[in-house]
């Protein structure tokens, strides 16, 4: 402790004095921080990390944030997790005279006239601010990324790869250095492959295992309406008197919050929160649970990171997360001062209560299975629209664009390749040629510029026309939202916020309600989770399944037929299922299913699988990921991406020279427990 005291001699007592020692990641990254190295820090849930970078950055910079000058910039990936970082930081900031401000779409102040020292913002805030005030994060000199585990791997974290270089290029402009990059994660798979791909190939990895002893008792709550009764006399067993439930989806967490309100142990202290709620609604439960001695939340994975809520006695899992990463972010928010992460599953068949078992024993082994994922071009589309009008002149060219990519990214994507891309978007609708290699806006981009829309890569849940708020009718409080069918129709009675309301009055995109009737919560899916193909083949190794074999069984009128070839490549083997075979057919991550009488195809060949991407390249974007502007791509560009994200080459080989084998009776019982609910057939197994 003196050691790390003597390094922050005016930090120390603001954030660290509270805790008897300091953490093993506090002590471990304070002197590379201070050198100013770019710097991954990596340990468990609620390890300190916050501490250990803001501490260190705080005491780098402490005179010139005293003096009102944006010093730090932190990337959170959602807005509640800035708003629980700016609630966090507050009082150790205020102590050393520092000020933060937070820079999101819920909090829009401007940064003119700022005298914050440290800006709290999100990807698609820090899109918006270099598009539009650039100038105003010249003064910046350390980038931190918090919970980088969310963003690594998908759309929104490739935009973050290139905002960080656009960065470099204002700061530069204006006069200064390169600032420092930082990064915290609680799980992350190749840590240090990502380390050097957003903080740069010197990048310091500070690694600290944290890992706990997992207490996981698996039950099956038999039938549905026998879930909550279960859920309740786990936690009288346990003791637990704060509870953090995580179920499948929005609509579960209504429907069990309605069947759990009023009953003991909990009562009244029953809460929801989940994507669907207002702002306003999900900070209440937060609030409410942070300062509850008692209460139980089921939510989806709005609470899988980062915002505090106390102390958890009992973690409940209602059916498996989808990864081994999930997994520990989810049963690491419980008993987070203890030795010991106590963990209910609970498995609705054999096939859950097998992957609990699998994501466990991965969790134990500290083997995280995580993939390794492609960049996806759609990225510069959107990319290519914020660099413009961060233009005073709107105007970009391709060697613009190109010269602000990351190194390995500009090497594949150069100035003519950019320009191919520019010129691919001319229209009216997107850019316009200026003459000399320069593109200017379109109508449309400008509509979207000024409406704040082109500077994310999140794909919608629906069409925004279908969004409808819902507001209580006495307090006139945003509770949250729904959405309309295809008829453009809702039901007159539906559930939001853990309680039954009525519709009372619809006045198009809003909708007035009062607590009352026996609705139902009905809300649009953003699709199932992603199985990576490592997961899937390592839960096939545990099973047991050779790997010459493709298990089978008969069951409800279907052939299953377990292939465990995770999402991406399931999705080209159903689309080639239900072309070859018709209705009926289809594969998830884990097994395929065929009409009784149909027959496995003789040959699945890459070929084969790269002929129905083609025909199919728009559909399958989304559901493969590529991202919400992945249509505007060019073709072969599109294609590319698709082949890269789904990968037919690896499908063909995994499938090549596997037999179909009839499963044994206990194998048998789980790969019927791996089918999707809404396919659960009715007879049992033949």
């Amino acid at each position: 402790m003196s050691d790390l005291r003597s390094l922050l001699p005016r930090t120390w007592y603001a954030f660290l004095a509270r805790h008897p020692r300091p953490r093993p990641i506090q002590a471990r990254s304070a002197e590379p921080i201070l050198a100013g190295r770019a710097v991954l820090l990596a340990s468990a849930t609620a390890s300190g990390k916050t501490e250990a970078y803001a501490a260190p950055l705080v005491e780098r910079w402490l005179e010139d944030m005293r003096a009102g000058r944006l010093r730090v910039l932190v990337v959170s990936p959602t807005r509640a997790l800035v708003n629980d970082l700016a609630r966090r930081l507050e009082i150790p900031l205020r102590r050393c005279g520092v000020r933060i401000q937070r820079r999101t779409g819920d909090h829009p102040r401007p940064l003119e006239g700022s005298q914050a020292g440290i800006l709290l913002t999100t990807p698609e805030s820090l899109d918006s601010l270099l598009a539009r005030h650039a100038r105003h994060l010249g003064a910046v000199r350390a980038v931190v990324l918090d919970e980088l585990h969310v963003l690594e791997g998908n759309a929104r974290g490739d935009q973050l790869r290139i905002l960080l270089e656009r960065l470099d290029r204002v700061v530069g402009a204006l006069g200064g250095p390169p600032p420092q990059r930082l990064a915290a994660t609680a799980t992350l798979g190749r840590a240090s492959e990502v380390a050097r791909r957003f903080l740069g190939e010197e990048a310091t990895l500070v690694q600290v295992d944290s890992s706990r002893d997992l207490r996981m008792q698996i039950r099956n709550p038999g039938a549905p309406e026998e879930l909550a009764g279960l859920l309740l006399e786990a936690c009288t067993e346990s003791g637990a008197r704060k509870v953090l439930a995580f179920v499948p989806s929005r609509a579960d967490a209504e429907d069990l919050a309605i069947a759990l309100s009023g009953r003991p142990p909990f009562h009244s202290a029953v809460k929801v929160h989940h994507g669907s709620l207002s702002r306003q609604e999900r900070e209440r439960v937060e609030e409410t649970l942070l300062r509850a001695s008692a209460a139980l939340c089921l939510t989806t994975p709005t609470l899988e990171v980062g915002i505090d809520v106390g102390d958890v006695d009992l973690v409940v899992l209602l059916g498996p997360p989808p990864d081994v990463t999930s997994f520990l972010q989810r049963i690491g928010r419980g008993n987070r001062r203890e030795g010991v992460c106590q963990v209910l599953g609970l498995a609705r068949s054999p096939g859950e209560a097998a992957r609990f078992a699998h994501l466990a024993e991965c969790a134990r082994a500290g083997r995280l299975l995580a993939p390794a994922r492609p960049f996806r071009s759609s990225v510069l589309v959107q990319q290519a629209f914020s660099l413009l009008f961060q233009n005073p002149h709107r105007l970009l060219t391709g060697a613009a664009l190109s010269a602000r990519l990351p190194a390995d990214l500009a090497s594949r994507f150069g100035p003519e390749r950019c320009e191919e891309l520019l010129e691919h978007l001319c229209g009216p609708e997107w850019l316009l040629p200026a003459g000399s290699g320069r593109f200017g806006p379109g109508a449309r981009l400008h509509q979207l510029f000024e409406r704040g829309r082109i500077h994310h890569n999140l794909e919608a849940e629906g069409p925004e026309q279908d969004r409808v708020e819902v507001l209580d009718e006495q307090t006139g409080r945003v509770l949250g939202h729904v959405h309309r069918d295809s008829q453009g129709h809702l039901p007159q009675e539906i559930s939001l916020a853990g309680k039954r309301r009525r519709i009372v009055a619809d006045h198009g995109r809003q909708i007035r309600s009062r607590s009352a009737g026996v609705g139902r919560a009905e809300f649009r899916s953003r699709g199932s989770a992603e199985i990576s193909v490592e997961l899937a083949q390592d839960l096939a190794r545990f099973l047991g399944v050779p790997g010459t074999a493709l298990p089978t069984v008969r069951k409800g009128g279907r052939l299953l037929v377990g292939h465990f070839l995770g999402s991406a490549r399931a999705r080209l083997l159903r689309e080639v299922l239900r072309d070859s075979i018709g209705e009926g057919a289809g594969a998830g991550p884990f097994l395929a299913w065929l009409p009784r009488q149909a027959e496995w195809p003789a040959e699945l060949s890459a070929a084969g699988f790269r002929r129905m991407l083609s025909r199919r390249s728009r559909s399958l974007a989304r559901s493969l990921g590529a991202g919400p502007w992945a249509t505007a791509l060019p073709r072969d560009w599109l294609l590319e991406d698709l082949e890269a994200l789904a990968d037919p080459q690896g499908a063909a080989q995994a499938l090549e020279g596997r037999h179909l084998v009839p499963a044994d009776p206990e194998l048998a019982e789980v790969l019927a427990g791996l089918l999707p609910s809404h396919l659960e057939p009715l007879e049992g197994l033949d």
